[in-house]
């Protein structure tokens, strides 16, 4: 990982550099997933299908594309470990459940906040180098908690039909499972086909091309977010153990070399302790992993004292910000734009990827600044029902008409100028 000072010329190009990079809009991606949509929008099943046979190398009829999830038995242990998770997930979230209101004043006016769930949501499970079981629970379990019936999730035909993922999708009661991953399935979800329904929302993380075609078709379906690579701030003081912080800093570099691993220590030879362990915990990695990449190009380690680290970790508005500190609730107190703060060293992000209760669905690329964690709130649409007695009008109208005619909208003006005391027809 790369050393840096914080304040000097190299600490400043490291994290313009990243900053740099999470604004990269990807016109590649961009451009292939229009192409899909447009195929899909054109020609429906027969594009999905077709797009299945020349992307992931399999043949599935178009009316075959859609699949209803099967009850099956998987391994007890991983079985218990869902049901923990979908338990802790659901306990957490339940009170985010959002409540209408009704306001009324001594004019006659009353006015409703309704909050209604969404009808149909579709869920996007990634299913490329792994199969995203938290991903599933994470986006269903507060569905389900704001009253969605109905939940759809698209997928990579490798990953529908895995027994977990099968077992997962059935136990939170989603109702079919499009065998279509990528822009193609994405689109299924947007625009539906002749056996496709169309949903109104898509939840859930992808690849470069699931969030190009999540952008391209935001007018047509309620999204999320844009999600980026994966984004993660570790401060460390004094206190830290370097064996903790490289356990930490290696599991999010494993999500995809384009991931952001940044440190903040709190002294060089704190820094180097981290950098020496990272590279010895590397020669143990699993083959194949991303972690090496990551750390190789997108790793920093930037030494600061406490002031330094708020101040870095507000400005990059991380996903993930884990506190390795004696200090953590009051480092937390400080600490404004993240999606997620892990407030100690024995509280581990991957705990908040799986177990621990929160979402992982988590704003990056900075938009941590004005985005928020998936939540229940998600899965709600809001409508005001207004109800105003004649009496009531009567007083209100003429400061309506008022405004209205500033504005130049003299329909507007007469609307309510005929609600106004002894209104009639204008002579």
């Amino acid at each position: 990982m790369k050393i840096v000072k914080a304040g000097t010329r190299a600490a400043e190009a490291a994290i313009r550099r990243l900053e740099r990079r999470r604004r990269q809009t990807g016109a590649s991606a961009e451009r292939v997933a229009r192409k899909i949509i447009a195929e899909v929008r054109r020609d429906g099943d027969r594009a999905v299908s077709a797009l299945l046979e020349r992307l992931d190398k399999v043949s599935i009829a178009p009316d075959a594309i859609r699949v209803a999830p099967r009850s099956v038995e998987i391994d007890a242990s991983l079985a218990e470990a869902i049901e923990m998770a979908i338990d802790r997930v659901e306990r957490f979230h339940r009170q985010q459940a959002p409540a209408g209101y009704t306001w009324t004043d001594d004019s006659g006016t009353s006015v409703t906040h309704r909050v209604r769930p969404l009808r149909r949501v579709g869920i996007y499970v990634p299913g490329g180098r792994a199969v995203y079981l938290s991903t599933l629970i994470m986006c269903a379990v507060p569905a389900r908690i704001a009253g969605v019936t109905q939940l759809v999730v698209a997928t990579t035909p490798a990953a529908a039909a895995t027994p977990e993922l099968q077992f997962a999708a059935a136990r939170l009661g989603v109702s079919a499972i499009y065998r279509c991953g990528g822009a193609g399935g994405v689109a299924a979800l947007a625009l539906g086909t002749e056996t496709l329904e169309r949903v109104d929302k898509i939840v859930g993380p992808g690849n470069q091309y699931v969030s190009a075609a999540k952008q391209l078709l935001v007018s047509e379906v309620g999204i999320d977010m844009l999600a980026g690579p994966t984004e993660l701030v570790l401060i460390a003081d004094g206190s830290a153990d370097p064996l903790l912080v490289a356990a930490d800093l290696l599991a999010q570099a494993e999500h995809g070399e384009n991931s952001s691993v940044v440190c903040v220590a709190a002294t060089r030879e704190l820094a180097s302790a981290i950098d020496r362990e990272v590279t010895g915990q590397l020669t143990s990695a699993v083959a194949g992993s991303s972690a090496p990449a990551c750390i190789a190009g997108n790793g920093l380690i930037v030494i600061g004292d406490r002031e330094a680290a708020i101040e870095l970790a507000n400005r990059i508005a991380p996903e993930h910000l884990s506190l390795h500190s004696a200090d953590g609730e009051s480092y937390a107190g400080q600490l404004e734009n993240c999606g997620a703060i892990f407030e100690n060293a024995t509280t581990p992000v991957a705990g908040g990827d799986y177990i621990i209760g929160p979402n992982h669905v988590l704003p990056t690329g900075g938009t941590a600044r004005f985005c928020s964690p998936l939540g229940v709130y998600d899965f709600v649409k809001r409508s005001n029902l207004a109800r105003v007695t004649g009496s009531g009008m009567a007083l209100l109208a003429p400061a309506g008409e008022a405004i209205a005619r500033f504005e130049g909208l003299p329909f507007h003006a007469e609307s309510l100028r005929q609600r106004a005391p002894g209104a009639g027809r204008n002579p």
